[in-house]
């Protein structure tokens, strides 16, 4: 009776500990409503600068790789 109960209880014990622990923790410091207006209005100009930043070397990596192929591509 005792193993049973102890093996149950330390089945209950793992299951709480795993789930506590498995979930991501919330980033209060990204959250845009504790922000104030003026670290807001930094983070997203940050971002929107990431963004811009991103699409220039995603455009510049497909411009340069737009004719990996080659000329005779297709031909036989």
């Amino acid at each position: 009776m005792k193993t049973s109960l102890f093996s149950f209880v330390a089945a209950l014990v793992l299951f709480a500990t795993t789930a506590a622990s498995a979930a991501p923790s919330f980033d209060h410091d990204r959250d845009l409503r504790r922000m104030s207006p003026r670290e807001r209005a930094r983070y997203e100009r940050f971002e929107r600068e990431r963004a811009r930043q991103l699409a220039q070397q995603r455009a510049r990596w497909e411009a340069q790789h737009r004719h990996d192929r080659g000329p005779v591509y297709g031909r036989r």
